[in-house]
C-alpha cells in the first residue's frame, strides 16, 4: 500500500515537472503583435517576461557602400500582463523591446463580453530607420537612409459579430520625427516632422486553442485584418536631389496577420503564418520603413513544424517565402521581387521560470529589420542567442 502511494506521488511529481518545464514556452510577444493582434490567448492571465541576448546580422557579401555589413548588438524585451488592473475588469499590457514600446489598457473582458474598449499608447523611439531604395536583382540599393521616431495614441471600441469574430473601430493621433545620421546621403533631403491622425478598423477571427500541458497554441487559427485612413500635416518635399516629392495629405493602408496550427502527432504541430501589407505608391515613409518588408505591397509567409523533445527541449524548423512590389530605380515602373528563406529555432526550458533560445534564419532578401539601435545594415543571415526569465 505504501509502495502504491509512493508510485502515485512520483507520477504526480513527474507530471508537474513536465508541465512546469514546458509552461515557459509561450508565444513570444512583440511590438507588431501587440498593435495588430487584439485578443491573443495566453496560458496564464498574469505574467512577467524578460528576454535578453545577442543578435547578429551577416550579409551574403560585404559592401559598405550599400550598408551590407556585419552587425552585432543586443536584443530583447520586457513584457508584463496584468489582469484587473487598477481594481477594474480588464487587463493591462506593458511592453518595451528592441522593436518599440507599448502600453495598453483594456476595459472589459473580451473573452466573456460582447463589447469592450481599449486605450493604447505605443511608439518606436529607438533603433528605427527608413531605408529608401530599389532592387538590382537580389541586391538592395539604398538611396536615402535616415532615422525615424514615432508614437501613437489610440482609443478603440469593440463589438462581437459571432462567437469568435470581433471588430474594433479606433481613432488615433500621433507624431513622426526624423533625423539624419552617418548613412544619410548629402544629396538626400529628409522629411520634416509631422503629426498624423485618423481612424482604423481591425476585424479578428480567433479560434486558437492552448494546450494546457505545454502552454502552447496547439490547434485552430487567428486571423487579424486591418485598414486605416490617415491624415497628416506634412507640407515639405523630400528625397534625392532632383527627384523630391511630398507625401499625400491622406492615405489608406491595409494589412493582415494569420496563424494556423495543425496538430500532427502528440509532440508535433504544423504552423502556417502569413503577414501582408498594402499602401499607396506615394506613401514613401511607410513603404520604406525598415521594420517591415520594404515595398508598396508585400506578403511574408512561413511554414514551420514544432517538435517537443521530452521535458525540456523543442525545435522548430521551417521555410519562408516573401514577395514585394516596389518602385524601380527611376520610379517609373513597379518591380516585383520573390525571395526564399529557411529558419530553425531551438529552445531549452529548464524550469517554469528560465529558458534558453537559439534562433537562426536565412532570407535571400537582404533588406531585413535593423539589428543595431544606432545604425542600419543589410544582411541575409540572422542569429539570436539569449535567455528568457519569468519570475
Amino acid at each position: 500500500m505504501h509502495r502504491i502511494r509512493l508510485d502515485v506521488r512520483v507520477l504526480c511529481l513527474t507530471f508537474v515537472t513536465l508541465t512546469a518545464n514546458l509552461s515557459a514556452q509561450y508565444h513570444a510577444p512583440s511590438y507588431r503583435d501587440l498593435t495588430i493582434v487584439r485578443n491573443r490567448p495566453w496560458a496564464k492571465p498574469e505574467f512577467v517576461e524578460f528576454r535578453a541576448g545577442a543578435l547578429a546580422g551577416v550579409p551574403g557579401s560585404k559592401d559598405e557602400a550599400r550598408s551590407a555589413e556585419d552587425a552585432l548588438g543586443v536584443d530583447g524585451h520586457v513584457y508584463w500582463r496584468k489582469p484587473q488592473a487598477f481594481g477594474r475588469q480588464g487587463h493591462l499590457d506593458l511592453y518595451a523591446g528592441r522593436d518599440g514600446a507599448y502600453v495598453g489598457l483594456t476595459e472589459g473582458d473580451p473573452a466573456r463580453q460582447a463589447g469592450y474598449s481599449r486605450l493604447e499608447l505605443f511608439g518606436r523611439q529607438w533603433g528605427q530607420f527608413v531605408r529608401e531604395g530599389f532592387y538590382d536583382s537580389d541586391d538592395f540599393i539604398p538611396v536615402g537612409q535616415y532615422r525615424m521616431r514615432d508614437w501613437r495614441a489610440r482609443l478603440s471600441f469593440a463589438t462581437q459579430f459571432a462567437e469568435s469574430l470581433r471588430g474594433e473601430l479606433s481613432g488615433f493621433y500621433g507624431k513622426n520625427t526624423f533625423s539624419r545620421y552617418r548613412r544619410t546621403a548629402s544629396a538626400y533631403t529628409i522629411p520634416d516632422n509631422y503629426s498624423v491622425y485618423g481612424v482604423s478598423a481591425i476585424l479578428e477571427d480567433n479560434k486558437l486553442q492552448i494546450d494546457p500541458s505545454s502552454s502552447l497554441p496547439s490547434q485552430g487559427y487567428l486571423l487579424s485584418a486591418w485598414i486605416e485612413r490617415e491624415w497628416n500635416d506634412s507640407d515639405s518635399v523630400f528625397g534625392i536631389t532632383g527627384r523630391e516629392s511630398e507625401l499625400p495629405s491622406a492615405v489608406v493602408r491595409g494589412g493582415g496577420h494569420l496563424e494556423w496550427y495543425f496538430p500532427y502527432t502528440n509532440t508535433g504541430t504544423w504552423l502556417l503564418e502569413a503577414d501582408v501589407g498594402i499602401g499607396p505608391k506615394d506613401d514613401r515613409v511607410w513603404i520604406y520603413d525598415a521594420s517591415k518588408p520594404i515595398g508598396q505591397i508585400w506578403v511574408d509567409g512561413r511554414v514551420s513544424y514544432r517538435i517537443l523533445l521530452g521535458d525540456t527541449l523543442s525545435v522548430i524548423p521551417g521555410g519562408r517565402v516573401q514577395w514585394v512590389q516596389i518602385a524601380d530605380e527611376f520610379n517609373t515602373t513597379r518591380d516585383k521581387q520573390l525571395f526564399f528563406g529557411a529558419q530553425v529555432a531551438l529552445r531549452a526550458d529548464f524550469s517554469e521560470n528560465l529558458a534558453v533560445a537559439l534562433e537562426y534564419s536565412y532570407l535571400s532578401n537582404e533588406s531585413r529589420e535593423p539589428v543595431l539601435f544606432h545604425d542600419d545594415s543589410l544582411g541575409v543571415h540572422r542569429l539570436f542567442l539569449g535567455v528568457e526569465f519569468r519570475p
